[in-house]
């Protein structure tokens, strides 16, 4: 059957009972109210009793739930105890050993992040005097590394240069 027809069926059989209803003499009308009336109260109790067991059952299974993951949760730190202390302690004499290492790789960075500092620094202060704002987001950190290790690479050759200069003049000196 169609929803359509189940719809009619629905309305004609309750257009019917209340008919049948309303024929009946007022006093069988007042028992029937009477008992449609105990029979819900009876029903929304035993549906209630039923709310308060299935919420009485539902914590006590999680009262239960609750011990169980407890009671594991203390064998197993029993039964690991032994593996978890090695795995911690093997943790730390990684951390400890990796310490210097990473001391030593800021030791080495901080002179070229003072020296990007200071290169972003005077570029701020160049084009503050042009009324251009330069935001961190503009500068290319790539970049300005490239340029401080060009500026070194050039120092060095003059220094190099310079060497050299110095030891041609001493070997291009005659013996008397």
């Amino acid at each position: 059957m169609s929803k359509t027809k189940v719809f009619i069926a629905g309305v004609l059989a309750t257009t019917a009972a209340y008919v049948a209803y309303k024929a009946l003499p007022k006093d069988k009308q007042d028992e029937l109210s009477a008992k449609a009336h105990n029979t819900g109260a009876l029903l929304r109790d035993k549906a209630y009793d039923a709310a308060y067991n299935a919420a009485d059952v539902a914590a006590d299974v999680t009262e239960k739930a609750k011990e169980k993951t407890a009671a594991l949760k203390t064998d197993s730190q029993e039964k690991y105890a032994d593996q978890i202390d090695a795995a911690t302690e093997k943790i730390k004499d990684l951390t400890d050993q990796a310490a210097p290492y990473v001391d030593k790789a800021k030791d080495f960075v901080t002179p070229y992040i003072e020296k990007t500092q200071d290169a972003l620094t005077d570029l701020r202060d160049k084009f503050a005097s042009e009324d251009i704002e330069l935001t961190q987001d503009d500068v290319d950190l790539e970049e300005a590394l490239a340029d401080l290790a060009d500026d070194e690479n050039v120092k060095d050759a003059e220094a190099s240069s310079i060497k050299d200069d110095d030891t041609s003049e001493t070997t291009a000196k005659p013996e008397a």
